[in-house]
């Protein structure tokens, strides 16, 4: 079926890729390792190939402001031969939110301490943002493509799936892997794909 038969926002949401915590530098400073750039090489080729596929309007390319997924988006950029990455604040890492009592389906361990309601307070009020922009309900079919972080996706696909935010922590996500919502006219949204990593080699398919 035609990207345009039913109006269809399609929201391709990219982890960056691999990258090393070297010194302390922190999140605002660490940017991507040789193999990073190698998988943003990969994930460009792919995002080309997913555009010329598709028959709905492109609305870009948006990055988180930590270095390692601005030069993800920026290395994608290139290959499509763009010169436009727009730098958004709130795509940039949420926090872990940890609150086993919130599962109904069992209680589960990851090895990391309950986080204050407050830290779930302001998780959800990024993923809301997030939604505000571009989860709308659309009125023709797009394109859009977030580069951000691990916490972030999964969120963004436990609430797509109705599911409590703390169940991000059954999911994992490989560095340039690509996970694709879609909000539809009447504004019902899906699952498509959740960390597709075949546009890398299995050599290159790292997640820490």
């Amino acid at each position: 079926m035609a990207d345009d038969a039913i109006p269809c926002r399609r929201i391709i949401l990219l982890r960056h890729g691999h990258y090393e915590r070297i010194g302390d530098l922190g999140d605002t400073g660490w940017g991507l390792s040789p193999l990073g750039r190698r998988q943003a090489v990969r994930a460009g080729k792919r995002v080309a190939q997913l555009m010329a596929a598709s028959s709905g309007r492109f609305d870009g390319l948006y990055a988180s402001p930590w270095p390692r997924a601005a030069q993800t988006a920026e290395i994608v950029a290139r290959e499509l031969e763009l010169n436009t990455v727009r730098i958004k604040p709130y795509l940039h890492e949420a926090i872990p939110v940890v609150d086993p009592a919130r599962l109904d389906f069992g209680a589960i361990s990851v090895g990391l301490d309950p986080t204050h309601p407050e830290d779930r307070k302001q998780a959800h009020a990024q993923v809301e943002k997030i939604r505000d922009r571009f989860f709308r309900a659309p009125r023709r079919s797009s394109l859009v493509f977030l580069f951000t972080h691990g916490n972030l996706i999964r969120y963004m696909v436990s609430r797509t799936l109705r599911l409590p935010y703390e169940a991000w922590a059954l999911m994992d996500i490989a560095h340039c892997g690509m996970t694709e919502l879609r909000v539809y006219g009447g504004g019902f949204e899906a699952l498509i794909a959740f960390n597709e990593t075949g546009h890398l080699p299995p050599s290159m398919i790292t997640t820490a």
